[in-house]
């Protein structure tokens, strides 16, 4: 599904000495772990084809990839309709159906300006679920979630690996336990 050979990540130099290899597919939930800047969301990059490694390479099986940033930036004027929705034609049904799962109780007419940091969160989650990925990248996921909220995004996790590859960085031990099938730490 996805083999990384031989790669160093950075930018203009590698930030770890030594390069990474490995092998892996649907059914693993890799968890990445290490301090701020040490390379975690440069390897997800990587490894999603977003940036090219300094050497190696990366080989991908699919092109069905979700990516779910660290960062959030609601400066868009979109409805949460227009937002889940943009690029993809996702089903009513299967919006209803994550955003029951995530209990989010928000009318899709509303801006997504108007939601709160851990609302948005949940809401670009659920946009790169209704994409149906074979690959999950989860850059912190759980920035601005409350404690509910990452017992679910757990829960989903766990019962998504059945049928896609997952990695995930993050800086709650807690959660990490919750979810791994491996840990990479930097």
């Amino acid at each position: 599904m996805l083999e990384a050979s031989s790669i160093h990540i950075g930018y203009q130099k590698p930030l770890l000495s030594e390069a990474i290899s490995g092998l892996w597919k649907k059914g693993e939930v890799i968890v990445l772990l290490g301090d701020n800047g040490v390379g975690k969301s440069t390897f997800l990059k990587t490894l999603a084809k977003l940036q090219k490694p300094i050497s190696g390479s990366v080989e991908l099986t699919t092109d069905k990839i979700g990516w779910v940033d660290s960062s959030i930036s609601k400066g868009v004027y979109l409805s949460v309709f227009d937002f889940i929705g943009f690029g993809i034609r996702p089903a009513k049904e299967d919006i209803d159906y994550w955003f029951s799962r995530f209990e989010l109780n928000i009318e899709t007419s509303r801006f997504v300006d108007e939601l709160s940091d851990g609302q948005f969160r949940k809401l670009c989650i659920i946009r790169q679920l209704l994409k149906k990925p074979e690959i999950l990248f989860l850059d912190e996921p759980t920035v601005y979630l409350d404690v509910k909220s990452k017992k679910q995004l757990a829960l989903i996790i766990q019962e998504l690996k059945e049928s896609c590859l997952i990695f995930c960085t993050t800086h709650d031990l807690l959660f990490a336990e919750e979810i791994k099938t491996s840990t990479i730490e930097f």
